[in-house]
């Protein structure tokens, strides 16, 4: 019955994907089209089946369980079903935004993964691999808006925008999983796209101005540090574009003025001291570490100028480097340092036979400080090799793209002759 109706549900789809007009203003061939999404589709069966059988704790597999919950609450007790999600922590009610417990807000990103699964189970019979598949659907909407964008600054480069943007290795595992990294890589793509040809057509409608806080309100839902970090980038785009000459100028002028801001917050109360919230941050996941198989060593961040200055090597090198192709205690981290590896050859490729005279597009400046400033959080905070390599996944598209396009390979070919 299930297998039935997967390949229903998957026929429908494809069918889709050849119909919807988003799919075929994206200049790719319907059967690429259907090809590359049938890829993701594979790939979440695969981590599905791993959640669900091979993992002792799984996220996913958790978020499924809560989510057949909903479902049975929906049809027990509708109006607890349509409620419960606005309910206020008890401990702290709707404050608390920036902690990472007992908050509204940090209960929120779980419980909009699970009401989503409680409608999926509706069609699904309750099935993890048919969500999965619905789940997947949702984020190639992301993955395609993403490549529109991408194929409008590199025309020239489509099969390397196709294979960043589409199959790089873990952007594809972690993001076809059912969990929040999928759902914020789908809507920082839209919100992204939606932006960027809002600025480029002049297109200031009400729908592209309405989808655009849609999917900026829903990253914060997800994960509120994400959209703090999006900020800054978001106003020094606005502002590059403004004056493409100084793009690179705008930008750093943008990023000193919000750092000293940040550290100006210490003399704030302790609600919105942002460097005391980013320790506690760090301090919550130290105690999450005690439990991990892949915990690793971090050095204490204190909320003071020095200590987030002195700890930057430290939380470039997690983010960046790790695993070194030397950690092969877990076997899943051979593939991940590899990959991993591959990248820091592309970028010293990059650093030595990069293009000359290429102007510095305001797009690709947001994409660099944007990511970069991610893996900087996410090597400040997290002690955990499994929990990076989740986190920055979904970013690497953003900087690994420019990165191989902007490489002159005829001069590689000609150097190696």
């Amino acid at each position: 019955m299930f297998y039935l109706l997967f390949t229903l549900y998957l026929i429908l789809f494809c069918q889709l994907i050849i119909h919807i007009k988003f799919f075929k203003e994206s200049g790719l061939e319907k059967r690429l089209l259907i090809v590359l999404f049938l890829i993701r589709v594979l790939v979440g069966i695969v981590n599905a089946y791993i959640n669900l059988y091979h993992q002792a704790i799984s996220d996913s597999v958790g978020f499924q369980l809560q989510g057949i919950d909903e479902y049975h609450l929906l049809f027990q007790n509708p109006h607890e079903y349509f409620t419960n999600i606005f309910q206020a922590n008890p401990n702290n009610g709707y404050g608390a935004f920036l902690e990472s417990a007992d908050s509204f807000w940090n209960d929120a990103r779980s419980n909009l993964i699970i009401k989503m699964l409680s409608v999926f189970n509706i069609f699904s019979l309750t099935n993890f691999f048919i969500n999965s598949l619905f789940y997947n659907f949702l984020i190639f909407f992301g993955t395609v808006g993403l490549y529109r964008i991408f194929i409008k600054i590199f025309p020239d480069n489509k099969l390397v925008v196709i294979v960043c943007i589409f199959l790089l290795p873990s952007v594809i595992y972690f993001s076809s999983a059912i969990h929040r990294d999928g759902l914020i890589y789908l809507s920082l793509s839209l919100f992204i796209y939606h932006l960027f040809f809002m600025i480029k057509n002049k297109d200031y409608t009400f729908r592209r101005i309405f989808l655009s806080l849609l999917f900026l309100f829903i990253i914060l839902l997800l994960r509120n540090f994400v959209f703090i970090i999006l900020v800054p980038a978001i106003i020094a785009w606005l502002l590059a574009e403004r004056k493409p000459k100084y793009t690179f100028i705008i930008f750093c002028g943008v990023y000193l003025l919000i750092t000293i801001l940040f550290f100006c917050t210490e003399l704030l109360p302790d609600a919105f001291n942002l460097p005391e919230h980013v320790s506690s941050r760090q301090r919550d996941f130290i105690l999450i570490a005690q439990r991990a198989a892949s915990a690793i060593n971090i050095n204490p961040l204190y909320a003071n100028f020095r200590s987030f200055f002195n700890n930057i090597p430290q939380a470039l090198n997690h983010s960046f480097m790790r695993p070194y192709l030397t950690e092969y205690d877990n076997f899943f981290y051979i593939p991940l340092s590899l990959e991993i590896f591959f990248y820091e050859i592309l970028f010293l490729l990059f650093i030595f036979f990069r293009k000359k005279n290429i102007g510095l597009n305001p797009f690709i400046c947001f994409c660099i400080f944007f990511t970069v400033t991610m893996f900087l959080v996410i090597g400040y905070t997290i002690p955990i090799i499994g929990s990076i390599v989740r986190y920055r996944s979904i970013y690497f598209a953003f900087i690994i793209t420019p990165i191989i396009c902007y490489t002159d390979w005829k001069k590689i070919k000609s150097y190696l002759k």
